[in-house]
C-alpha cells in the first residue's frame, strides 16, 4: 500500500476516534476506572499526524486508555498504532499514568495490582512495558509512594531506579487487609 494511504487512513482513524469519544463527559473523562475488554480509546481536543509515519500529536485533555493501563496529560506524542503504540509521550502539569499489573506472588489467581503515576513527562514503551517518569515524579503502589524527580519503573517485574537533585522519598503504609 503506498506510503500516502497508510498515513491518511492513520489520521482518519484518529479523528474517528476524536469524534466518537469527543462527547464523553468531563466527570468520565477524569474516571481510572479499567474495563475488562480490549478497547483503547483516545481523546484530546486537537490531533494531527507528523510527517514521520506512524506518530501522532495531541494536545489539549489527552488520555489513551487501554484494558490495563491509562495515560493522561495536557499534550502528547503517539509512535506506532493508535490501537496498540509502541511508545507514548506525555506532557501534564502533571500527567498521569496508571496500570493494572498481575501480582504474581498472592497465590490468588487473577490478582491485579493498581500502580498509579504522575510527573511533568511520562514516557512509556509498552512494548517492554517500561515507564520514565521526570519532573516531580510520584508512583504509588500497593504500600508504598516514591517520590523524585526522576522514576524509571518496569511495570513487568515492579522494579524501580529513582534520583534527581533532591533525592528520593520512600513512604510504607503497613495494611495488613
Amino acid at each position: 500500500m503506498p506510503r500516502h494511504l497508510i498515513s491518511e487512513n492513520t489520521l482518519h482513524a484518529a479523528f474517528f476516534l476524536l469524534i466518537c469519544f469527543w462527547h464523553v463527559p468531563p466527570g468520565l473523562a477524569g474516571s481510572l476506572d479499567f474495563n475488562s475488554d480490549d478497547t483503547v480509546t483516545v481523546t484530546a481536543e486537537r490531533a494531527w499526524e507528523d510527517d514521520e509515519a506512524n506518530v501522532i500529536h495531541f494536545s489539549g485533555n489527552f488520555e489513551l486508555r487501554g484494558p490495563d493501563w491509562l495515560l493522561s496529560g495536557d499534550s502528547a506524542v503517539v509512535y506506532g498504532k493508535l490501537d496498540n503504540p509502541d511508545r507514548v509521550v506525555v506532557e501534564g502539569k502533571p500527567a498521569k499514568v496508571a496500570f493494572l499489573r498481575n501480582e504474581e506472588d498472592s497465590g490468588i489467581a487473577d490478582t491485579r495490582d493498581r500502580v498509579d503515576g504522575t510527573a511533568l513527562f511520562v514516557e512509556y514503551f509498552r512494548a517492554n512495558d517500561k515507564l520514565k517518569m521526570r519532573g516531580s515524579a510520584r508512583l504509588v503502589r500497593k504500600d508504598s509512594t516514591l517520590t523524585s524527580e526522576v522514576i524509571e519503573y518496569d511495570v513487568e517485574t515492579d522494579r524501580y531506579s529513582a534520583g534527581g537533585e533532591r533525592g528520593i522519598h520512600i513512604q510504607y503504609s503497613n495494611d495488613d487487609d
